[in-house]
């Protein structure tokens, strides 16, 4: 379902004065010039409906998760440009992960998603799949994907303002799409008794409620327009 081996979250609020800035610089620069890098193959935007998690998600779909430690990757980090060094202290509640799939089943990107975190536990070989097979089977949603967090991936070279709230764990993450964010309840209605029964997905955030905001893939670039940073 995942294109390639390796997937990048990171999820992040915004100064709420420089949202639509944001949004602009996060479409037509910031996620072109990461997957101009060689082995990223998609990303996603979505922005929160409801819940407590950060309110943008964002997902960069990898061949694999060595393109993180890419010298071409790095120096993005290192040397970003004036407009992404400027929107950096208005993330807040900044957290990135680089993921392994446990488990990725279904098809198509889903216009909704809900999604947790939690601290990941020891789980029978085929328990995943298992469950991610009855969700599709039984609910709405269109695709499954249990993550877990890949310890060599190495942390960003620069901080972002706290957003002084909650901390949620970093470590497993649970994402599944559908077709419409108004079936999610009925989807965690179903999963959430099947995770507290077999022990799996401890401490795990409540589930948040995503809309799908943007997605490109690495073959539409040669189309994306450049945006110029608006006069401050």
């Amino acid at each position: 379902m995942l294109k390639g081996q390796g997937l990048l979250s990171l999820w992040n609020g915004v100064d709420p004065h420089r949202r639509d800035e944001y949004n602009l610089w996060h479409t037509r620069e910031h996620v072109p010039e990461r997957l101009a890098v060689p082995g990223m193959m998609r990303a996603r935007r979505y922005h929160r409906g409801n819940g407590p998690l950060p309110e943008f998600l964002t997902l960069y779909e990898l061949a694999s998760n060595a393109v993180l430690s890419s010298a071409s990757y790095r120096a993005l980090l290192e040397n970003p440009t004036p407009w992404s060094q400027s929107m950096r202290p208005s993330f807040r509640g900044f957290f990135r992960v680089g993921h392994l799939a446990v488990s990725s089943q279904g098809g198509g990107i889903g216009s909704a998603l809900m999604a947790t975190t939690f601290d990941e536990a020891s789980v029978p070989a085929g328990a995943w799949e298992e469950l991610a097979g009855r969700v599709l089977r039984e609910t709405a949603a269109t695709a499954i994907h249990v993550l877990k967090k890949d310890p060599s991936v190495a942390p960003v070279p620069f901080t972002v303002p706290s957003a002084g709230g909650a901390a949620y764990a970093d470590s497993g993450a649970i994402m599944i799409e559908c077709h419409d964010r108004s079936r999610l309840d009925e989807i965690a209605g179903m999963i959430d008794p099947a995770l507290d029964a077999e022990g799996f997905a401890p401490a795990r955030a409540a589930w948040t409620g995503y809309d799908l905001a943007y997605s490109l893939d690495r073959d539409e670039l040669t189309v994306v327009v450049p945006a110029s940073r608006p006069e401050v």
